[in-house]
This record gives structure tokens, sequence and C-alpha cells, in this order.
């Protein structure tokens, strides 16, 4: 098994490479409180999952935001979620690329802050942080994903996603820039 997946893992990062060189995008430092429009990616693979990203989007919306929101569920039988844009395993490739205008459609947009919201490794969504249009990009830390995103949280053994969610408002809420 190790063997395909190592081909797989190559040819997933080969197609990246290339989708990357293609993409021209300004990345810009922001913070949750000048961040008017947030995407939001994240395995909805567990229903508790739905729950969460449901409530924190509500809860951006009401401080004025708009918020996009792309889950990933880990099976080819799901493929309706109220008010959730999901795609599955149906719309990934061979190689783990995410395909489909749902996701294309995500990725173009220019959000000023996208969240990654999912702690374990998940290549369909890693796929979708890296091509994003986002001009900011925060996900939880892990050494070998540098690339993914701009911002980087570390929740150590906590691969809890309510923890991630609070250390990212927490973290997003302590910067301070100059926007001259």
């Amino acid at each position: 098994m190790k063997f395909w997946d190592n081909i797989r893992n190559y040819f997933y990062k080969k197609n990246l490479g290339k989708r990357l060189l293609g993409l021209n995008t300004n990345r810009n430092v922001t913070n949750l409180q000048d961040a008017k429009t947030i995407g939001i990616i994240y395995d909805s693979t567990h229903a508790d999952n739905d729950i969460i990203i449901t409530k924190f989007a509500e809860e951006l919306r009401n401080q004025g935001k708009t918020v996009d929101i792309l889950g990933y569920v880990n099976d080819n039988k799901t493929e309706h979620k109220d008010d959730i844009v999901i795609f599955n395993k149906k719309n990934v490739s061979w190689t783990r690329i995410p395909q489909g205008d749902k996701v294309e459609n995500f990725a173009i947009k220019n959000f000023d802050l996208l969240l990654a919201c999912y702690t374990d490794e998940n290549l369909p969504l890693e796929y979708v942080a890296q091509t994003s249009k986002a001009k900011w990009r925060v996900g939880a830390y892990s050494n070998d994903k540098t690339a993914c995103y701009d911002m980087m949280i570390n929740v150590g053994d906590k691969k809890d996603l309510q923890y991630l969610i609070g250390q990212t408002i927490y973290f997003l809420n302590q910067i301070k820039y100059d926007s001259k």
C-alpha cells in the first residue's frame, strides 16, 4: 500500500506544482477585525464539525462579515448538506486532487481571510488552501505543511476543532499592523 501512496503523492505534488505556477496571488496580513470576506474549509465527515462550523460562521456573520463555507466529506454518498457547500470522494481524483465547479469556484474567490478548520492531514482540503486566491490563509501547524498557510496555529496534541477555532480567533485578534 505504501508504494501506491507514494505514486499518488508524486502525482499530487506534480499537479499542485503546475497549478501553483499559474497562480498569481497577493498575500496580505490581515486580522479578524479587518477581514470583510472569510472562507472556511473543513472536514465535514463528522456531524459534530458541521455544528461547530455553522455556529462559528454565524458568529462571524453577526459581526458583519461575508462567510463562505466549503466542507469535504470522506465518503462517496453524501452530496448535499443544508447551508454548506460540500464535496466528497466522487469529486476527488485518484491523486486526491479535488475537482469540480464547487471547489474551483471557492478557490478562485479573493477572500480577505481563509480559515482551514481541520487538524489532521487532509490532502483535498490542503490543495484548496494552497491554490486559494485568499489574501491570508490560516491553518493548524504541521512542519511539512508550511506552504499551505501564511499563518499557522500550533495546537500541539489537541486535535479538537473547537480549540483550533478558539486559538485562531485569539491570534488573529492579536495582529496589529499599519494599514497605510
